[in-house]
């Protein structure tokens, strides 16, 4: 058990080593993390039925939020990375000091606005009556916990960053525990109801950093408010680029979503259950695209350039096979599965018909995510977040719209599946030009 968890170096292990060592507990830490949502949801359900529609809005508005630091997120994982790969450890503890006091301001700030102008925020989405209720008693919560929820991600993303994603994984596992304890026991043994659902996930957070900061003291990692202007100035003009990128995908989706309840709000029941099914599925492409992200970011850092696009390369063929294959099974048992979800037939008939244009655009959505993550392990934030924008917003959308004109409702499922080829194409091009820039950049020196 003491060699799973110990100390791995991308730059020196053999490449395919190194690719199932990170890929398969980040793939894991992801379902976790997931599994961690559904809990929520399970217990919340218990409440009211219009409880679980409080708690979805919630978590979009705390996702729009999530999202710039996101980017503080990854922007500080580009150099922490590097510079591991490049055994300048003190350079990455520096970075780790400059993040974390970004952290500390942003999460202040963003509890600040979020609290005083929590009515005008739900009263904007559209909430009304109970539903509002539940959501105001569960955001009053959340929004003064946003540091914890902040921090916690950044640890996990410094624990990936430096190749430990085994202690991360440990970490997400044990938030599950405590929060499977602690919802139930502060949602109906103490009565608190939707305070208690945002409370049991502070109180489960804030525990775990106890034991990430344990793991990141034993590597050198020390809490410290300090602020480089330099620092700062590198993690934010990264760091904005990779926010718009998480930023420009939620909101299209959420454009999306109106666009099809404008045809049939029974259509949107049976997108929105293709996509939790096919959730499974993303959240395996996140964890591989970490992997890459930390395979290319250290090799970069080092200077083995070689090693970096082989890695890359790897990462996307394991992730071809293997989310590859479960995209099969889902396509082959798609009615059973669906199923599960779904009663009435007229909206099982749609989902299945939605099944079939993921099933076969979905190896683009494994390939393009990954090297969409590679780049940004390349220090280019800025282009993979400009294709997210001209693809979802200025391609998909429109064609979207235009083929539902023509098509109904087939019109959509075209777009989305031809958008996921584009957005293959563009990122492939896009990765080969980064390797090429990084190439004639070492040459250079």
């Amino acid at each position: 058990m003491k060699k799973f968890f110990k100390n791995f170096d991308p730059t020196k292990e053999p490449i395919l080593k190194s690719v199932l060592y990170l890929s398969i507990p980040m793939m894991v830490e992801m379902l976790a993390q997931n599994f961690f949502n559904l809990v929520d949801v399970y217990f919340v359900s218990r409440i009211s039925y219009l409880a679980i529609g409080a708690l979805v809005s919630c978590s979009i508005i705390l996702m729009i939020m999530y999202s710039f630091f996101i980017g503080v997120s990854t922007s500080s994982g580009i150099f922490i990375a590097s510079s591991w790969g490049a055994k300048k450890f003190l350079r990455a503890r520096f970075y780790y000091i400059n993040a974390f006091s970004l952290v500390v301001i942003s999460s202040l700030l963003f509890s600040i606005i979020l609290f005083s102008s929590l009515p005008n925020i739900l009263n904007f989405i559209g909430l009304r009556g109970l539903t509002k209720t539940f959501a105001t008693q569960y955001m009053k919560v959340a929004s003064l916990g946003l540091f914890f929820i902040f921090f916690f991600s950044l640890n996990n993303s410094t624990l990936r960053s430096i190749a430990l994603p085994t202690l991360s994984l440990k970490v997400m596992i044990l938030a599950n525990i405590l929060n499977t304890v602690f919802d139930p026991l502060f949602i109906f043994y103490f009565g608190l109801g939707m305070k208690g659902a945002a409370l049991a996930t502070l109180v489960s957070l804030t525990i775990s950093i106890f034991l990430q900061t344990l793991f990141l003291k034993k590597q050198g990692f020390f809490l410290k408010f300090k602020i480089n202007k330099k620092a700062v100035k590198k993690i934010l003009s990264k760091g904005i680029y990779a926010s718009l990128h998480l930023f420009f995908r939620i909101t299209s989706m959420l454009a999306l979503i109106k666009l099809i309840s404008s045809l049939s709000e029974v259509a949107l029941s049976a997108y929105s259950t293709v996509v939790r099914v096919f959730q499974l599925l993303l959240f395996l492409v996140f964890g591989l695209a970490n992997a890459a992200f930390v395979i290319v970011g250290q090799n970069y850092g080092a200077k083995y350039l070689d090693r970096a696009k082989k890695g890359a390369f790897l990462v996307i063929v394991f992730g071809v096979i293997l989310v590859g294959s479960l995209d099969i099974l889902l396509y082959l048992f798609k009615n059973p599965i669906i199923s599960i979800f779904l009663k009435d037939t007229d909206t099982k008939l749609i989902a299945q018909r939605i099944v079939l244009f993921y099933f076969l655009s979905y190896p683009f959505v494994i390939v393009s995510t990954i090297e969409a993550r590679a780049s940004m392990a390349l220090q280019d934030t800025k282009r993979p977040s400009v294709i997210n924008l001209l693809n979802l917003w200025f391609f998909m959308l429109p064609l979207a719209y235009l083929l539902s004109k023509r098509l109904n409702l087939n019109g959509i499922w075209f777009a989305i599946a031809i958008s996921n080829l584009t957005a293959f194409l563009a990122n492939t091009i896009l990765l080969i030009a980064n390797f090429r820039r990084a190439q004639n950049e070492a040459l250079h020196i």
